[in-house]
């Protein structure tokens, strides 16, 4: 072979091989997209085999819960960002105060009109004596009667009307709600909980950690699921189950309440105890409080039972990496305190200030709203104390 063909030969070569390249790098985006498609597909398959095997027995197959025993997970309560019936209700009682704005107008000015000659008259009576406090008095009378006549809008009896039809639809939307089963009061799960992450966080953290405290409301308290914590699921096992509710997103914002068995409960801790917010405010000053005299064994039950290892699990492991359980008191005393913000602050009460206060000071690689807003209403000074002591020995 001549040099002109071998020369037209690599050319023809490196031609080919850009265009294959080409080709790949267009079509690629798209294949990948149809491989994760596929690879979440079957994730949600082994979600459902693993929920019949292991959760339908409580939630039922279908996953709208048994009376007095677990709740509906393919639940709107837990899909929706709101729930509508308080939206409803909220839009009622809206409407009410601007219908009571528009009636106290039209009030405003019926009895200026109507006492506005008296007004006057008893103004022009005490024009002799104009700097009394009572002549005083009279002008000012008859000011605020001209001002209501002169700022009266005559489209008010029209708006009235209307405002008072807008009421009576809105309060039959309202009603359509209640009937469904739809609670006015109550906020979605996520909100009831105080859970400021995802829902897919929320499902995960509560599989892997269970909910202890739920023995105080259901027959039996939900188990952890998760291997890390002495259940008996891989993390990709919990991954799987996690898409599969997730799935049922679509299907269950169409459902009403009357179409479950069972609603979730309100969440409650236990017998009544007086709670941080109760006895020392809502956001008391972490530098007064006694923390001393935790009980770490108890500590780590209540680490437990409020979720947190499912965040602060382990190293590498955590959905917080910047604050894995592991270490956390060496990390207090190292880098924490270390932080000008944090200056003056015990290890005791740099820990009791990130639970009670967690968007008050936030660390390098975590942003507010991580962490619930709601454990100052929902420990006791003792549990907090419990939960420091068991941090302490995470060193």
């Amino acid at each position: 072979m001549n040099i002109q063909n071998k020369v037209l030969l690599g050319i023809g070569s490196f031609v080919g091989i850009m265009l294959l390249v080409g080709w790949v790098a267009i079509n690629e985006p798209a294949r990948m997209e149809v491989f994760t498609e596929q690879w979440h597909g079957r994730s949600v398959e082994r979600g459902a085999a693993l929920f019949l095997s292991s959760c339908a027995t409580c939630h039922n197959a279908d996953g709208k819960g048994q009376e007095g025993r677990a709740p509906a997970l393919q639940n709107p309560m837990l899909f929706l960002t709101e729930n509508p019936a308080k939206v409803a209700k909220a839009k009622v009682a809206d409407l009410q105060t601007q219908l009571k704005t528009l009636t106290d107008s039209q009030t405003a000015y019926d009895d200026a009109v109507k006492n506005l000659p008296d007004l006057e008259a008893k103004r022009d009576q005490l024009a002799s004596n104009p700097d009394s406090q009572e002549y005083k008095d009279a002008v000012s009378a008859v000011e605020t009667a001209q001002a209501a006549v002169r700022n009266y809008d005559p489209n008010t009896p029209q708006k009235v009307t209307d405002m008072n039809t807008q009421i009576t639809t809105a309060q039959s939307d309202l009603d359509a709600l209640v009937a469904q089963g739809w609670e006015p009061d109550r906020d979605v799960r996520l909100v009831e909980m105080g859970w400021g992450g995802t829902l897919a966080d929320y499902i995960e953290g509560t599989l892997i950690s269970g909910r202890p405290a739920s023995k105080f409301y259901w027959p039996q308290a939900m188990p952890n699921w998760a291997q890390s914590t002495g259940g008996p699921l891989r993390p990709d096992e919990i991954q799987n189950l996690v898409d599969f509710i997730l799935n049922w997103q679509a299907d269950a914002v169409k459902l009403t309440p009357n179409d479950l068995n069972q609603q979730f409960k309100l969440p409650v801790s236990g017998p009544p105890k007086q709670t941080i917010a109760q006895e020392f405010g809502a956001n008391p000053d972490v530098t007064t409080l006694d923390l001393s005299g935790g009980d770490a064994a108890n500590g780590q039950s209540l680490y437990a039972s409020n979720a947190c290892q499912a965040c602060h699990a382990v190293e590498g492991g955590a959905a917080y990496p910047f604050a894995p359980t592991p270490g956390t008191w060496t990390r207090v005393i190292d880098v924490r305190l270390k932080d000008p913000a944090n200056a003056g602050l015990t290890p005791e009460q740099y820990l009791a200030h990130s639970i009670l206060d967690p968007n008050a000071y936030i660390v390098p690689g975590a942003s507010a709203g991580l962490m619930p807003q709601t454990f100052a209403s929902s420990l006791s000074i003792q549990e907090l104390r419990d939960i420091i002591a068991y941090l302490a020995t995470q060193q």
